[in-house]
């Protein structure tokens, strides 16, 4: 089969055109590369000064108890950026995991390791069959196959601000902005309930679920009232609004200080071992993320790499063509299992979500009909 080039590419990176809110310059080169290029002579210390004078004002404001909320999955980010509060910027950071489905045991052994480190830690185990229910629904009806966990990631953090009163909070990196999409965010370091709903829910609001659930059993499903946001005034933030966000010195640090583990094998539809060890349910994400948009974890993995330096275009582009888009098949049955569903019916909705005009159904799998340039 003949391919063709259907999409743009940026220039420096892999990173298509059908992402979402990307945006390309007249040179073609994407926003997230424009904003690399940016940071190699951006002058880092008044923003470190910033984080500085928030650290000093909450550690004033909370004394007795926890100063900064800092969310964890297990893996590199949240542990490198709890280390350096506590370790560099004398903070008493409280370690908010939110537990995934089908957790990877290697996740699970990284969050025991980094708690002997000495860290005070929760986790919250949002209810599974609501949360089951959602993922259901949002894999049959938007191809979004973990968006429970998604909106658990924010609305269980928000909650632990206001039950904690713990104003502030320290995500890691602001996705729009680093890996090349809405620019909103780029000069600011916290952001509001709607911003969290647009970027980081696809612009699901939580509450359309309540026609199905009572509102105790979508508690760590939805945020807190916006009476409640309005008298604490949270502050959530991220991290690479401070810092040059540097996910491979994050590993290095992480693994050094913190007992991070890396897989032995690499990731399934990528070429690294060290990232995203928390649920096998994220490689189902990422595959349907290839086959509605015509790009996976590869290329979002060499975009990053190439940015940093540690690799050339030429070397990305034979990356993405043996990786990106690998099918998840050794976690089909953890997948329909979880799901309740029949393999005829699984695949009727993988089929549903793939884009007609990028790929083309062979033997039963789905390839694609562009080239990668």
């Amino acid at each position: 089969m003949k391919k063709s080039r259907k999409m743009q590419y940026c220039t420096k990176c892999l990173m298509p055109s059908t992402r979402p809110r990307i945006t390309f310059g007249e040179d073609g080169v994407c926003n997230a590369c424009n904003w690399a290029e940016e940071k190699k002579s951006f002058d880092w210390s008044p923003r470190w000064k910033e984080l500085e004078a928030l650290c000093d004002k909450y550690r004033s404001r909370n004394k007795e108890h926890f100063d900064v909320i800092v969310p964890y999955s297990g893996g590199k980010d949240g542990a490198y950026i709890a280390y350096k509060l506590k370790n560099e910027l004398g903070m008493t950071p409280l370690v908010v995991t939110v537990r995934p489905p089908m957790e990877d045991p290697i996740g699970v052994q990284n969050i025991s390791n980094f708690l002997d480190h000495g860290y005070d830690h929760i986790m919250i185990t949002p209810n599974r069959e609501v949360g089951m229910y959602i993922d259901k629904q949002e894999f049959i009806n938007r191809g979004i196959p973990m968006h429970a966990h998604m909106m658990a990631v924010q609305t269980v953090v928000f909650r632990c601000a206001v039950t904690y009163n713990i104003p502030f909070v320290m995500f890691a990196e602001e996705g729009e902005t680093e890996y090349g999409g809405s620019s909103k965010l780029k000069n600011k370091y916290t952001y509001d309930l709607e911003d969290s709903i647009n970027f980081y829910l696809s612009g699901s609001d939580p509450t359309r679920y309540l026609d199905h659930f009572t509102k105790k059993e979508l508690y760590w499903y939805t945020y807190p009232t916006r009476e409640e946001l309005m008298k604490l005034q949270p502050e959530i933030s991220h991290w690479s609004y401070f810092e040059d966000f540097d996910n491979y010195k994050h590993y290095v640090l992480a693994k050094e200080k913190l007992g991070l583990l890396e897989k032995e094998e690499r990731n399934t539809g990528s070429y690294e071992n060290f990232s995203t060890t928390d649920t096998y349910i994220i490689w189902l994400y990422f595959y349907l993320m290839y086959l509605k948009f015509g790009f996976g974890r590869t290329t979002n993995v060499v975009g990053t790499d190439i940015r940093r330096g540690a690799l050339s275009r030429k070397q990305a582009v034979e990356l993405v063509k043996k990786y990106d888009g690998e099918y998840p098949e050794e976690y089909i049955e953890f997948y329909l299992d979880y799901y309740k569903m029949t393999r005829e019916e699984f695949d009727a909705v993988i089929d549903k979500w793939a884009n007609k005009e990028l790929f083309v159904k062979e033997n039963g799998r789905w390839v694609p009909t562009f080239e990668v340039y």
